[in-house]
């Protein structure tokens, strides 16, 4: 049984801006460009599973 629904994850354009260079920048270690691209597609509205689906 899923549990309840997560409230939505409020990132202002600024916060989005900084973790998307986190992202695309090839110094960043794996496991923060990894927790960068959770918390970007939690902010679009995604959910827990198919996060953790498409990530891995």
């Amino acid at each position: 049984m899923p549990g309840p629904a997560l409230p939505a994850l409020i990132v202002s354009e600024s916060e989005r801006r900084e973790l998307e260079q986190l992202v695309k920048r090839p110094s960043t270690p794996q496991q923060l460009a990894l927790r960068a691209q959770i918390i970007l597609r939690a902010s679009q509205g995604d959910s827990q599973g198919q996060i953790a689906r498409e990530l891995g």
